[in-house]
């Protein structure tokens, strides 16, 4: 049986290929055909994953085989036919165009979707047309649980049986069924179908050779049905408030050279991303130069990257990735930017990212702490480059348990790899020596954080996150020199100690007078 990394290695070969055959394809106005010989031998695909993804406009695709995840997600507006089965998140953020499914789809088909037709001809699972905001979703099969939960604009069309909660959360768009419901969701309600909205809609079904019936029933909003949710804040609290760094060993002469830069890249390559010093600081988009600290440091963003930055993939940006990505250095898999992602589909979107990001360029997964153990785990089967820890979480966490939890999983890992935290408040020179003394990489953070008057134009925040930058460089290197360590690889847990008996219960580290953690972490 193949591994998620053997499946992804294929899946990308795969999505490298059909990106060199589009542009000829749509000058010729030639469709491509991939699952069939030259002679028209079936040869179908099986069980890729993240391909055909972000199609454009133009383009005319024919698949055979039984796929996985993603199949035909942020379609721009190919015309796209699959001959055979897709998995979860088939079509998801549909744009434009059209796509065709002969066979079975898994939950949340459809999701987020904005524009275009998706024509499914078999079953579909759960969440089928989930959070969509236009566009229309034809089901010729029976629907999972939840069809059309969240949506608030669009028209889905099930013409066979629908599970549970169809509706659930809907504050616009309509559900047509003609078929059995389970039951409806908060914030819906049925009503029979009339005359004018009966013919309006087999029209719109004409081409595919469908037609409804008298029997057909609307799901519409229920403005007086829904339940109000308010979602937590998530955050961490304390900082790294009761931990010091502290010497191990000699102190360097100020002559001796002291190295703080690094390099995140994938299992498999000799080369990566160099990171001048261990903080990547988050903006929204690619900073202009400012100045030869910012100007040759990785940052992390959300749109026009510069050829060194790494994107955070969100559902925000996820129908612009092509473009983002083919000029960016690296990517971070935003596991919490997306609603309730699966490991199949997060095996996906390594794909996307990888397919469409140079060759060799690191692809990192992120999530928060809590889910550490999974993060790291799955990153492993996956290949990749490393796995960002999110300090911020339900409750507000004290920041320093995240040492210890990172630690831990850490160590039973057996695969390099680069493992970084992000914190939510600006990082000085001690806390970024404070997290890659316990063991991992680096810190992301926003600078400015706190800050009375924060740059606002795109030349000032350039220029001062240049001046930031170098100032905590000077800063790190003293702190080295004073340490005895001559670069960050020399820096280890003896290099802590925790200055209260709560700041060393919470971190396993050496109590200040103690000399050695608390009894709890001794015990075997």
């Amino acid at each position: 049986m193949e591994s998620r990394s053997e499946i992804a290695q294929r899946s990308v070969r795969l999505k490298r290929d059909l990106s060199k055959m589009l542009d000829q394809a749509i000058q010729l106005d030639r469709a491509v055909k991939i699952g069939w010989g030259r002679d028209g031998e079936e040869k179908p695909k099986k069980q890729e994953t993240g391909v055909m993804t972000h199609l454009p406009a133009k383009l005319k695709l024919r698949l055979l085989g039984d796929m996985g995840d993603l199949v035909g997600s942020a379609n721009n507006g190919a015309l796209f036919e699959v001959v055979g089965t897709v998995g979860h998140m088939a079509c998801a953020y549909h744009q434009d165009g059209k796509c065709t499914i002969t066979k079975q789809t898994g939950d949340s088909v459809g999701l987020g979707m904005t524009g275009g037709t998706v024509i499914l001809r078999s079953d579909t699972g759960a969440a089928a047309g989930e959070s969509m905001s236009g566009g229309l979703l034809v089901i010729r099969g029976n629907a999972g649980n939840r069809v059309g939960a969240a949506m608030n604009d669009g028209t889905i069309i099930l013409m066979s049986n629908a599970g549970e909660q169809i509706g659930e959360c809907m504050t616009g768009g309509r559900i047509v069924v003609d078929g059995r419901i389970e039951s409806l969701g908060k914030g819906a309600k049925s009503r029979s179908i009339e005359t004018e909205e009966l013919v309006e809609i087999n029209d719109l079904l004409s081409p595919h050779s469908f037609k409804l019936t008298m029997d057909a029933t609307i799901i519409e909003t229920d403005p007086e049905g829904g339940t109000p949710i308010l979602a937590p804040q998530k955050g961490s609290s304390g900082r790294f408030d009761g931990i010091r760094l502290c010497a191990h060993g000699n102190t360097l002469s100020t002559s001796h050279m002291v190295t703080i830069d690094s390099t995140v890249k994938m299992p498999t390559t000799s080369t990566g991303l160099d990171l001048r010093s261990p903080w990547i600081p988050i903006l929204t988009k690619g900073p202009s130069k400012g100045g030869n600290g910012i100007d040759s440091q990785p940052c992390m963003t959300d749109a026009s990257p510069r050829s060194i930055d790494f994107v955070r993939i969100s559902e925000e940006n996820y129908s612009t990735l092509r473009e983002e990505l083919s000029e960016a250095g690296g990517a971070v898999i935003d596991i919490g930017g997306f609603p309730n992602l699966s490991e199949s589909v997060i095996h996906g979107l390594a794909v996307v990212a990888s397919g469409f990001l140079p060759a060799r360029a690191p692809v990192l997964l992120m999530d928060n702490v809590d889910h550490t153990e999974r993060l790291l785990r799955m990153t492993a089967e996956l290949g990749l480059a490393g796995a960002i820890v999110d300090v911020r979480a339900l409750g507000s966490a004290p920041a320093i348990a995240a040492l210890p939890t990172v630690g831990i999983v850490l160590s039973k890992q057996k695969v390099e790899m680069s493992v970084l935290l992000r914190i939510d408040w600006t990082p000085t020179a001690a806390d970024i020596l404070t997290v890659v003394a316990a063991g991992m990489h680096g810190i992301l953070a926003e600078p400015f954080i706190g800050d009375e008057a924060p740059p606002t134009t795109v030349k000032k925040i350039a220029t001062t996150l240049d001046a930031d930058i170098q100032s905590r460089e000077k800063e790190m290197r003293g702190w080295l020199q004073q340490m005895g360590a001559a670069s960050l690889s020399e820096l280890k847990r003896h290099h802590l100690r925790a200055n209260s008996y709560e700041s060393a219960a919470m971190s396993g580290l050496r109590l200040e007078g103690y000399r050695q953690p608390l009894p709890m972490w001794s015990r075997k």
